[in-house]
């Protein structure tokens, strides 16, 4: 069973127990989120076409995270007019957990150890990033009054 969402512009293939990143989200982690706009609906040998929407049917989210992407870096030059600009951007998004697709009377819902693997591989790449942190200049500063 898939379905195909609109959310934020953007058309996404969905099943139960994906994980995504979609553009930022105004919801919290742990919250779950209802995403009606459903274009597509398949259940096995039945497809269902929305016109724009397919009526009735729901996506359930369930937020993981919020975060940045990777940064791109925008470079712009003249040639020999000494002219460089540099801009970077770093795009936030929503991490989410496809938990239940519904159409009318056909319903599938993701098990609770997916739900499970998911939550601990955020867990995971939280604590990965936290062991990398680099120490603020406040932070030197304050160590290196406290080793005086």
């Amino acid at each position: 069973m898939y379905s195909v969402i609109e959310c934020g512009g953007f058309q996404h293939k969905v099943t139960v127990g994906e994980t995504l990143k979609l553009p930022k989200m105004d919801a919290k982690v742990g919250d779950e989120v209802t995403v009606s706009k459903v274009l597509l609906f398949a259940d096995g040998g039945t497809i269902l076409v929305g016109a724009p929407v397919v009526s009735g049917a729901a996506v359930k989210l369930e937020v993981l995270n919020q975060g940045k992407a990777d940064k791109v870096i925008n470079f712009k030059r003249r040639q020999r007019k000494r002219y460089r600009r540099t801009v970077g951007h770093r795009q936030q998004f929503t991490e989410v957990l496809v938990t239940e697709i519904a159409s009318g009377s056909a319903k599938s819902s993701v098990d609770e150890k997916a739900k499970t693997r998911a939550r601990a591989r955020i867990k995971a790449l939280e604590a990965r990033k936290a062991q990398n942190v680099k120490p603020t200049r406040a932070q030197k500063i304050a160590a290196a009054k406290a080793g005086k």
